[in-house]
């Protein structure tokens, strides 16, 4: 019996191990350690009026920038179902610019998000590495950080990518938080 039963959990180690390698390419997402409690709430409130102020750092792509951060703001737009709403980069058309979503595309690990928030930003020069894209985003009310996000996908051919897209969902969610 003891034999089978180590038989049984090698068997389910091993599955295991195929499934998360089967995820090597993302796209993933790992929040950051700090969530104000006041995340939903916000959100809610800033996009009850109008859209969601979007700031996009960084091009991995080396698409023109507005595209890029067309396709960022559609992406994300897409990621709540239960709560539509819009992203504009535009200050001037969102009701509430001082809540922003700050993304910064080739972030290096050492940017804190709390960073984003305050104006400070750092990217990794154009080009993704093996078609491999990290992101921080940040969602802040003013120079306060509410959530973060820390996400990557591999092999992306570029920013109109089905799987850059469904990182940005991801990352959206994650960054929204659950309304409870």
């Amino acid at each position: 019996m003891e034999g089978m039963m180590k038989k049984l959990l090698s068997l389910g180690a091993a599955a295991l191990a195929a499934l998360v390698g089967g995820c090597g390419d993302g796209p993933s997402t790992v929040p950051g350690g700090y969530r104000n409690a006041a995340t939903w709430s916000t959100f809610f409130a800033a996009t009850s009026s109008g859209p969601l102020l979007l700031e996009v750092h960084g091009n991995p792509f080396g698409d023109p920038a507005a595209e890029l951060r067309a396709r960022v703001a559609r992406a994300m737009s897409a990621a709540i179902p239960a709560r539509p709403f819009t992203m504009t980069t535009d200050a001037q058309a969102a009701p509430a610019p001082k809540v922003r979503v700050v993304v910064a595309l080739g972030a290096p690990p050492s940017l804190d998000a709390a960073e984003l928030c305050g104006g400070k930003v750092a990217t990794a020069a154009a080009g993704a590495d093996g078609g491999r894209v990290e992101l921080l985003a940040a969602f802040c009310d003013g120079g306060s950080l509410l959530s973060s996000v820390r996400g990557w996908v591999g092999k992306v051919d570029g920013s109109d990518d089905a799987r850059f897209a469904r990182l940005l969902g991801q990352v959206m969610r994650e960054l929204a938080g659950d309304p409870q």
